[in-house]
């Protein structure tokens, strides 16, 4: 089984993302102001200058979106993730499920999803695949505890096993034993299965979460059935 995050980007714009302290009708803040300073077409939506975080600042139109970026480097945007669970041998999408985005949502939907899978079908995945954004030793400590194996692409493991701290012990051993399996056949094949079920489920885009799930779902069950179709035999 692969577990891959989306991120949905929402169709609110940037100009809707205020201080959360803002009242309707309360006058928009004064641009930065010098020499040099950027002047804009528009001042009652200039964010120019301005630092902005989810703690500070929620989108009017969409309050469920958070800003987000993927990495170092990319812009941030008001975005929602989409965390999405496929099965390996033909890629076809199992779950999907829309959260809010944050750096540890991806970990917890999946946990969930496979939760909900093995109540429903009576089955548990022997592996799970999923790139470095699930490189936590905690969820992979979780998948173990579940006996589930993890086939997670992580990062090497450089600290001194003296200095982990006592509650921080098992989380360190799982992300051991993760780096340990990633000469294995198994590891391998499922790092080149997770590629399956990326095409195209990474462009919905619309306000609100609920309206998000149901454009997943939808691209989800289209995307399986071509999949279907092709593994349809021949008559």
């Amino acid at each position: 089984m692969t577990a891959q995050s989306m991120t949905a980007q929402s169709m609110t714009a940037q100009a809707s993302d205020s201080p959360e302290d803002n009242t309707p009708g309360d006058p928009p803040a004064a641009p930065p102001t010098g020499s040099n300073s950027f002047k804009s077409r528009n001042p009652e939506v200039d964010f120019h200058g301005q630092k902005r975080s989810n703690e500070t600042h929620a989108s009017r139109t969409d309050p469920e979106a958070k800003l987000y970026r993927k990495g170092n480097g990319q812009p941030s945007s008001l975005a929602h993730m989409g965390p999405v669970l496929s099965e390996n041998r033909h890629g076809l999408i199992l779950r999907v499920q829309v959260t809010q985005a944050s750096g540890t949502a991806e970990r917890e939907a999946t946990l969930s999803m496979l939760e909900q899978y093995e109540k429903q079908t009576g089955h548990r995945p022997k592996t799970i695949g999923a790139d470095k954004g699930y490189d936590s030793g905690e969820f992979l400590q979780t998948l173990e505890s579940r006996q589930i194996e993890p086939h997670i692409a992580t990062r090497d493991v450089t600290r001194d096993p003296e200095t982990v701290r006592p509650h921080q012990q098992a989380a360190h051993e799982a992300r051991v034993h993760m780096q340990a399996r990633r000469d294995e056949t198994g590891y391998q094949l499922s790092q080149r299965c997770r590629k399956k079920a990326s095409a195209g489920l990474d462009k919905r885009k619309h306000v609100g979460q609920w309206k998000i799930q149901q454009q997943l779902e939808l691209a989800g069950a289209a995307f399986n059935l071509i999949r279907l179709r092709k593994l349809a035999p021949l008559t």
